[in-house]
């Protein structure tokens, strides 16, 4: 079977964007860690490819930027992060949309065609030989709200914590027990995370998850109200629900004012995110602060110091950031 970059990188011990700079002769490597490389790579008799190495040498002084949906207001904060890195070092942003579904990597083309000098691809499925195709030519990616488990610089926000904090909320103060999740997609980790410190939490407090009080959304306009009349045909309904982003959420709150019930007294509703859509709504909604802004400049960051050129530093391989319970009104807390 024919080696990988990967496999370089795992025999090494280091990450396959530093396995990319050895091979393209980048400096900032150590000369121990530039030893065990090559001696990984004669090990494993691995080849890369002689084009790609070529073009890896060019600067095109473009990030390539892929994210889900361009006029969704939680990616284009994270694009103002990135944004406003890549400016400052002189690089501009080259944006592509690729839509969350898995087996979608029409996001190849993005550098296949324009030669960019770094990728940040956010919350989209990612294919492991497609990464490692693009790191093949040179070309450093880094993930963002996404974890491909190897050697890839991944930038997250905690949701665990996050939604832990929302989930004890409901149960701790405000006693609620029969609650229900509104789920995202899984081609990002966000969703199972939040779904699990939901069972978690309610575990902590003798209560189980019933498999129906879990109905499937998709992030999107209108499948919050979808799921929503879903769990509506069911008695009892549930105390409140938990609904994996703000857009569901809101959807939800339309969804059961459509049956003449009243948010939170009937049933208390909250999100994740804190989009400002989460301020504007009625009532106001009790949601998770992601720092999504701060995503971004962490992004581009990473991005721009695994280049290799003036704009280089030290990149971390994982970076978390941290979560922010914030109650409104949709919860059932008065005030706030």
């Amino acid at each position: 079977m024919t080696a990988t970059i990967f496999d370089v990188a795992n025999r090494a011990g280091v990450s396959i964007s530093t396995v990319s700079r050895v091979l393209h002769n980048k400096d900032r490597v150590h000369p121990d860690t530039r030893a065990r490389v090559w001696e990984a790579v004669e090990a494993l008799q691995y080849q890369a490819n002689a084009f790609a190495s070529g073009l890896a040498m060019q600067r095109t002084h473009m990030l390539g930027f892929v994210v889900p949906q361009i006029n969704d207001p939680f990616f284009l904060e994270i694009v103002r992060g990135v944004e406003e890195q890549a400016s400052a070092a002189g690089y501009s942003l080259l944006i592509a949309s690729q839509p969350q579904q898995v087996g979608e990597h029409r996001y190849l083309q993005l550098f296949q065609r324009s030669y960019v000098d770094a990728m940040v691809l956010v919350a989209i499925d990612v294919s492991l030989p497609q990464v490692e195709q693009i790191l093949a030519r040179g070309v450093p990616v880094v993930l963002v709200q996404q974890d491909a488990g190897v050697r890839v610089p991944t930038v997250l926000a905690d949701n665990y914590a996050g939604a832990r904090a929302l989930a004890e909320h409901l149960v701790s103060v405000h006693g609620y027990r029969r609650i229900a999740y509104i789920a995202g997609t899984n081609v990002t980790p966000d969703n199972a995370q939040r779904l699990q410190a939901l069972r978690d939490v309610l575990a902590e407090h003798g209560v189980a998850l019933a498999p129906e009080a879990v109905v499937q959304g998709d992030y999107l306009r209108g499948s919050g109200i979808r799921a929503m009349r879903q769990l509506l045909q069911h008695r009892p309904w549930p105390e409140a629900v938990f609904a994996a982003n703000d857009q569901m959420a809101s959807d939800a709150i339309l969804a059961i004012r459509e049956q003449g019930l009243n948010v939170p007294h009937d049933i208390a509703v909250v999100g994740f995110d804190d989009v400002p859509l989460a301020s504007y709504v009625v009532p106001a909604l009790t949601t998770v602060h992601q720092p999504v802004y701060e995503l971004g400049v962490q992004a581009g960051r990473i991005a721009l110091g695994m280049i290799g050129d003036e704009t280089a530093v030290n990149h971390p391989m994982r970076v978390t950031l941290p979560t922010t319970l914030v109650v409104r009104n949709s919860c059932g807390c008065s005030g706030a």
